[in-house]
């Protein structure tokens, strides 16, 4: 007997039933409107207007797509997900991608701030509990690789010698997993010249009081710990824990150092209490440390930081938790595919870019809105989107009203799931 190949609809079925849910409560409850409230683009509307496109262009990030062409194969015949977000199909990938060439300046600012006004109403960095602990603020610069015929693409710091694109600066809170500030620069950008801006906007933003600053870590990289940064940031009432510009300095304090001064941290890293330390416009510790390279090269930093009453060994071991940031980059570098969605214009580009904050920022958020299981709850953002965003399964509406959701009892996460998707529908009231 020969097998029959056909073609049907399937209304109900998709891939991705929990984040068919969440789009269903974000868009019920129009959560998500700020984003584009004050967004204008040049662009006629025919199918979708402009706020839609938009929408299907973050629902096509939180489902993985590496390329915005990847609307037409993962989202377009997926309706019931379409349905769930509040549109009868998804956009087809080059109407998407006109929508992203048609981003100037302007419209960027504009995307941005309605990125901020939504972080304002859902952040936890903005109830953060000053008196408990402190808040910690991890700030960094990150390549994005693209071609060299790219606006605003420059040789610069890549992991491919020769290699071109442009530099991404992020503030991240790794106590609540969120990115608070991302903007593009060209890919010759240093770290240190883009410090003093990023405080700024981030100011501004935050609108901490002075008490409250006090009581926020500042933490980054040595590219940014120049003296100057550091002075800067310390007058403007924040705490620091970086390490210092490198150059011929850390060797020279080493040098300084007595060797029965230096305090081993393990059996290949020591650190020492510098002799003569750089002056600053607050009383600093200043720590050299010493450590050795797989190869037996022997290595220098030095270690800046404002809180007086931390050891030596706890300075360093909170200077190393800085890994936190790396690891939620390369989060979204894997699990969102901020690096491979790649536009030729730089306000295209910057676009995605504020679009991938909101996506991570909703990952963020979503574990405490569904109460998952402490091991759900700590999977990064590629486990999210592969594992636990694309379970598939059913949805059944009752005129535009989610009646029923079924998932594929055979999925290994499946149960947990069920539970947090019930208690996501419950926080936003069963829009």
């Amino acid at each position: 007997m020969s097998t029959v190949v056909t073609l049907a609809d399937m209304p109900h079925e998709t891939s991705f039933v929990p984040l068919a849910v969440l789009g269903y409560c974000l868009t019920r409850t129009h959560l998500l409107a700020p984003l584009w409230a004050d967004l204008e683009l040049p662009l006629k509307t025919v199918d979708y207007a402009p706020s839609a496109k938009m929408l299907d262009l973050l629902v096509s990030i939180l489902a993985g797509c590496r390329a915005v062409s990847q609307a037409n194969t993962r989202l377009r015949p997926d309706v019931a997900l379409a349905h769930a977000w509040g549109q009868e199909r998804f956009a087809e990938q080059s109407t998407l991608a006109r929508t992203l060439d048609a981003f100037t300046p302007t419209s960027v600012a504009q995307l941005r701030s309605g990125s901020e006004t939504l972080f304002r109403r859902q952040s936890q960095v903005l109830q953060h509990d000053f008196d408990r602990t402190w808040l910690w603020l991890d700030i960094d610069l990150t390549p994005l690789p693209i071609s060299k015929h790219a606006e605003g693409s420059t040789r610069g710091k890549f992991s491919r010698k020769g290699a071109y694109g442009r530099q991404l600066a992020r503030v991240h809170a790794p106590q609540y997993h969120e990115t608070l500030f991302s903007r593009l620069y060209p890919g010759r950008q240093e770290s240190s010249p883009a410090y003093i801006p990023t405080l700024t906007t981030l100011d501004g933003f935050l609108n901490l009081s002075p008490t409250q600053k006090q009581r926020t870590i500042l933490r980054s990289d040595a590219g940014f710990g120049s003296d100057a940064n550091v002075d800067y940031a310390l007058a403007a009432s924040w705490q620091v824990l970086t390490k210092n510009k490198g150059g011929r300095r850390p060797p020279a304090f080493a040098r300084q150092v007595a060797e029965a001064d230096w305090q081993a941290l393990r059996s290949d890293r020591w650190v020492a209490r510098a002799v003569a330390p750089p002056s600053y416009v607050c009383p600093m510790q200043c720590l050299v440390l010493r450590w050795l390279t797989p190869s037996e090269v022997t290595k220098y930093a030095i270690v800046l930081c404002s809180i007086l009453t931390w050891t030596m060994a706890e300075t360093i071991a909170y200077y190393d938790d800085r890994a936190a940031c790396e690891i939620e980059i390369q989060g979204d570098k894997s699990g969102l595919k901020m690096e491979q969605r790649r536009k030729k214009s730089l306000a295209a580009q910057e676009a995605l870019v504020l679009l991938t904050d909101v996506a991570h920022n909703l990952l963020a958020w979503i574990p405490r809105w569904m109460g998952l299981e402490a091991l759900l709850a700590s999977f990064g953002k590629t486990r999210w989107v592969e594992d636990i965003l694309s379970l598939p399964g059913r949805l059944f509406f009752d005129q535009d009203q989610l009646s029923e959701v079924q998932l594929n009892r055979h999925h290994p996460h499946a149960e947990a799931v069920a539970v947090g998707l019930q208690r996501l529908l419950d926080y936003f009231g069963y829009p």
